[in-house]
């Protein structure tokens, strides 16, 4: 056995793939460094945490991405994301058989937070053509780091997640939500809580894992080959309305069967398992073998009151009175907004959040609802998405539950609505914070705010503390680089943001918003244009049509 847990980077692509046959796409010395890591004195990588290309596995031709979690924890920043969003585009020109993503990553690194914010989301775009051109994708998660924040929200839009028993899948880690709420709601330091919340065990037995291997690269190399050949037999990669209404049944049921439990053991007895206490310490064959012969995982619908345990505010009232001076008749159920409106004298969709709202599983299913009935109750509708929210809630329920699951749910409910006709507009009209601005604002077809939105990934003080960078320093920077500054107008250089609304006539922007809306994801190249992401448009194209990367 080789330790896929132990193996570097490219030593898992080394031994994943057919012998000589990696050929890798912008690697070390074909693309510029980090100029944001410069700025902060930290050190830069040749590939920048990743690598990306082409290879056989098996004989079977694939594209492959490898994060480097020794480098920066495998986060993404502006270059990491552009090679690993250029590697997806080329996929769908070339066609290769599959696509297996070896995530091994903390999510945006805060060294360049609103550039790898941005990164993810197209990241998660990019990894949906992909699907939609009947690519299957494959998550592999075995290393060190696991897959968090917007990496664990990208293995959940994989057709399928490969985990190890030491890996991790999860939206925030233990620590945040420990400097969040205390240790009381989540104790970083108990390894073995951690690890029941998180693991591939707790993920294989609520099934957003597919199969669980033993840490072993060849043991994840039989199943990646397994897992392509099943999805084939089962009718394909692409999304399909009929598996999302499955998936949000799945996932009502977990909540209304689980989600009164404060432990994964309490969730495995409710599961069935004859001996919850015994599986930290059963072996993965004996593991796989019990899981197999549980029963089904419940279905169910989300029930009143489920949908939010946050209070809503009410300024969502003027701002939708000032975009549908026609009438609307959106009702807010806790945090979570939904319903029509007309605009010139035709009907719209509206979901959305207000009330600065914590997106817990509640809130992201509930919005993942509404969007299922716009395309099943009213095909081709426009959908507009109100925007206000402070980002993923940090309870160690809703890890337990997968609160990435439930992100990238409703991240690919948009996306599909988008591929069916709907022209999908979203509008951050009070906070757009992390996790929960990149599976809403960040996945329609182009995404506005008004002038006094906050729009960030943490609070500089936050950053700091993390990054142990000196506050002053940050905000010196601030001042001058978008890429580290929170706020509507540095998301706008960087491309993130189609246009600020200012003035009172927000009808009128809609309208034109809806009239221009964008089909491909143009974000990468309109930060170039604006001058706060320079890199990262070069470096897809380059990708694409098989060339080196030359600066901007």
């Amino acid at each position: 056995m080789s330790s896929y847990l132990e193996a570097s980077a490219r030593e898992r692509l080394r031994q994943l793939c057919d012998a000589d046959t990696f050929d890798e796409f912008a690697g070390p010395g074909h693309h510029p460094a980090s100029p944001h890591l410069a700025l902060l004195d930290a050190p830069t990588s040749p590939d920048d945490g990743i690598a990306v290309g082409r290879a056989r596995i098996g004989g079977m031709p694939v594209f492959v991405a490898a994060q480097d979690g020794a480098f920066m924890g495998g986060t993404v920043g502006e270059v990491h994301g552009a090679k690993l969003t250029g590697m997806l585009r080329r996929a769908v020109a070339e066609r290769p058989q599959a696509v297996l993503l070896l995530i091994d990553s903390g999510g945006v690194r805060l060294h360049e937070a609103n550039a790898g914010l941005i990164g993810v989301a197209e990241v998660l775009r990019a990894m949906l053509d992909v699907r939609a051109a009947g690519i299957p994708v494959m998550a592999l998660v075995g290393g060190a780091c696991g897959a968090f924040g917007g990496m664990g929200i990208a293995a959940c839009c994989a057709n399928a997640v490969i985990m190890s028993e030491p890996a991790r899948l999860a939206m925030s880690g233990p620590d945040v939500i420990a400097t969040a709420h205390g240790e009381e709601e989540f104790d970083a330091g108990d390894r073995a809580l951690v690890w029941r919340v998180t693991g591939g065990k707790h993920r294989r037995l609520l099934g957003d894992c597919q199969a669980l291997v033993d840490d072993d690269v060849a043991a994840f190399r039989a199943a990646a080959m397994d897992a392509v050949a099943a999805i084939a037999t089962a009718g394909g990669a692409a999304l399909s309305a009929a598996a999302l209404e499955y998936e949000q049944a799945l996932l009502a049921g977990r909540i209304a069967r689980f989600g009164a439990l404060s432990d994964p053991i309490d969730i495995w007895a409710a599961r069935g398992v004859p001996d919850p206490a015994a599986v930290p310490a059963l072996e993965t064959a004996p593991f796989n073998a019990m899981a197999a012969a549980l029963p089904p995982l419940p279905e169910g619908a989300l029930q009143d009151g489920m949908q939010s345990r946050e209070d809503g505010g009410d300024n969502w009232q003027a701002v939708a009175g000032q975009l549908f001076p026609q009438g609307h008749g959106i009702v807010r159920q806790g945090a979570v907004l939904s319903g029509s409106a007309r605009l010139n004298g035709q009907p719209v969709a509206v979901v959305g959040t207000c009330g600065h709202a914590a997106i817990g599983v509640e809130v992201a299913l509930a919005q993942a609802r509404a969007v299922l009935d716009a395309m099943r109750d009213h095909p081709g509708r426009p959908i507009i998405l109100l925007v206000d929210t402070q980002g993923q809630r940090l309870r160690r329920r809703d890890e337990m539950l997968g609160i990435n699951r439930y992100m990238a749910h409703l991240g690919k409910c948009i996306d599909l609505a988008r591929r069916r006709g709907h022209k999908v507009v979203a509008l951050v009209y009070g906070q757009a914070l992390s996790g929960g601005f990149v599976t809403s604002g960040l996945m329609a077809n182009a995404c506005y705010a008004l002038p006094d939105a906050a729009i960030r990934v943490m609070a500089l003080p936050a950053m700091s503390r993390i990054t142990r960078v000196p506050l002053e320093r940050l905000q010196q920077l601030a001042t001058g680089h978008p890429v580290f500054a929170p706020g509507p107008e540095n998301y706008l250089r960087m491309g993130g943001l189609a246009a600020i609304w200012e003035g009172s006539a927000m009808h009128i922007a809609l309208t034109m918003a809806l009239h221009d809306c964008p089909r491909l994801d143009f974000r990468a190249a309109q930060g170039a244009q604006r001058g706060g992401r320079k890199l990262a448009a070069a470096i897809i194209d380059a990708i694409v049509e098989g060339r080196h990367v030359q600066a901007p």
